[in-house]
């Protein structure tokens, strides 16, 4: 069936805010290119003369790795509360099930993607979605991260934690045609394979995928995919204009899909909260623009001064090892003019009255090292990684407490992006919610590593939230909020937390399953419960905890876990 009149006027419309969204992320995507090749290392020209050096020291890359690792070394602290009640039974079951969510879709891993991809591009997004192919079929939760090419929004959005107040947004992607049909039958005929065809703007994906396997190449080298491809948008629109009796039909976001130029999915909002699924964050603030500027825009031409100026050194160091012949003119044969070479041990014969030496070029100049250390130094300060930040001892510092102190006000900048990174994962902890309520409708086991370090089975009832809803309706699910302690994703917050633990042991102003806890220790139930029944055997093998008296009496575990007294 062709297209309808209706669905070709919508097209032409989403085409105009395609091109409006496209045209925004063109400006702020000029350097994207240029950041994926210095990355790489690839900052010198292709065309260059062969006898230059093409010397690459590439900093960036350690520094984006290191900045990555530092921010999803360790996993934040989660929890939900109730808005109507203290001991709100929901609010576990809820915290619970997230927690099993993120550990069945690898969250840690999938939360280094999304870093690397901002500190590339200077933006990038979360899809918290509810996918039907999931579950061999059943349908799950699913958190897809998202590359800003594959993305445009509304110009309009000025800050990404604002994406929620855009009029439209879309996401980009591309799909096999048959599979397409196969979902669609309905707009089968529609489909078409246009990955070849298909408009596109050259800062999108789809257009890198077209230039990495030449598809659509001009000249006569038009090569097509071996399997048959379509390009998906998925359009989130406010509509403000399609009414039913005086009242708006989509009320919150009208969803669309468009796929090998076929709209084959219209209709309102799917999910319960009302809003889209997007999460967005940007790496560093723009006052102009919700797109962020990247962590190489800053670090990109020391870079390039560094690996020009090392270049010169090393042709210099070439040059000063290889002495230039200097000689009268006739000094030896043309023959052997043409047989002199650089070849060590070599013997030359020089006639009778003549001059033949071999003369070394001029030392390189002191201050050419000087501006190499000056730029691995300013490189450091832009990038906010020091010497204690990557595990080396500050200058003559010893102090174990000084140590401690510098690392803190080291990481000030990676605990920026760390609140940052938290508040996104709030904004994405907030959607699951609304998720488990709309479509966790069974009971359903998780495994999750616990609090001990060891994988769990964790059984969610939904009769538990079923009974909510029956009191409260489907809308209970905003009672409930997704929070995350400030900075516990920074291993070094951990960390910290944990030697002010077993400070406050050591002072006797907190009992040992406070510290064992507050370090997070593996099995520190068993463990404590063997030291309560083999007191002596820990005190003779001298272990480095201290134990309370009443411990070694053999008193009972409330007696045995008491603080220790001070001054004692």
């Amino acid at each position: 069936m062709p297209l309808s009149d209706g669905e070709k006027s919508l097209l032409k419309k989403l085409d105009t805010y395609y091109l409006e969204g496209a045209e925004h992320r063109a400006k702020a995507s000029q350097t994207w290119t240029q950041s994926i090749e210095t990355i790489k290392g690839n900052t010198w020209p292709k065309r260059r003369p062969k006898y230059k050096i093409n010397a690459v020291m590439n900093f960036l890359s350690q520094i984006i790795e290191r900045k990555c690792s530092l921010l999803t070394d360790s996993r934040p602290t989660i929890s939900v509360v109730s808005r109507k009640q203290i001991d709100d039974p929901v609010a576990e079951v809820l915290q619970k099930t997230i927690e099993g969510i993120l550990d069945e879709h690898n969250f840690e891993q999938k939360i280094t993607e999304f870093v690397m991809l901002e500190e590339y591009f200077g933006f990038a997004l979360f899809n918290t979605t509810f996918d039907r192919a999931l579950d061999y079929g059943a349908g799950d939760i699913d958190l897809v991260v998202i590359d800003p090419r594959c993305f445009i929004f509304d110009p309009f959005v000025t800050r990404s934690w604002n994406l929620q107040f855009a009029e439209y947004c879309c996401l980009e992607n591309v799909r096999p045609t048959e599979l397409l049909k196969e979902q669609y039958p309905k707009q089968a005929d529609n489909i078409k394979s246009d990955l070849n065809a298909g408009e596109v703007k050259s800062d999108s994906l789809i257009h890198k995928l077209r230039e990495l396997f030449k598809f659509g190449a001009p000249g006569g080298m038009e090569r097509t995919s071996v399997v048959p491809r379509s390009i998906v948008r998925d359009w989130w629109i406010r509509d403000r204009t399609t009414k039913v009796k005086d009242k708006l039909m989509f009320p919150n976001w009208r969803h669309i899909i468009i796929a090998g130029g076929a709209p084959v999915e219209d209709g309102a909002n799917p999910y319960l909260d009302g809003n889209h699924p997007f999460d967005a964050m940007e790496w560093q603030f723009n006052v102009d623009s919700a797109y962020g500027m990247n962590e190489i825009d800053n670090l990109e031409n020391p870079q390039i001064m560094f690996n020009k100026i090392l270049a010169s050194v090393l042709e210099n160091a070439i040059l000063m090892g290889n002495g230039i012949w200097v000689g009268d003119q006739d000094a030896l044969s043309k023959e052997d003019w043409a047989r002199l070479t650089n070849e060590p041990g070599s013997h030359v014969k020089v006639r009778p009255g003549k001059k033949l030496e071999r003369q070394t070029p001029p030392a390189l100049p002191a201050y050419m090292m000087d501006t190499l250390t000056l730029l691995v130094t300013g490189i450091e300060k832009l990038s906010g990684i020091t010497e204690v930040t990557e595990g080396r001892r500050p200058g003559q510092v010893t102090s174990g407490v000084a140590i401690e102190q510098l690392a803190t006000m080291a990481q000030t900048t990676i605990r920026l992006k760390a609140r940052q990174l938290e508040g996104l994962i709030q904004r994405v902890g907030q959607k699951l919610i609304s998720r488990i309520f709309a479509y966790y409708t069974t009971d359903r086991i998780f495994t999750l590593v616990g609090n001990h370090g060891k994988p769990e089975r964790y059984l969610y009832e939904r009769a538990i939230i079923r009974n909510v809803i029956e009191k409260r309706g489907m809308s209970a699910f905003r009672d409930y909020q997704f929070k995350i302690v400030p900075t516990s994703s920074l291993a070094i917050t951990k960390w910290q937390k944990g030697l002010i633990a077993t400070q406050l042991y050591q002072l006797g102003l907190i009992d040992m399953e406070a510290a064992l806890e507050a370090l997070e220790w593996p099995n520190r139930d068993e463990m404590l419960q063997r030291m309560q029944e083999k007191p002596e055997e820990f005190q003779r093998k001298k272990y480095p905890m201290k134990l309370p008296a009443n411990l070694l009496r053999g008193g009972n575990k409330q007696t045995a876990l008491q603080e220790p007294q001070v001054g004692k």
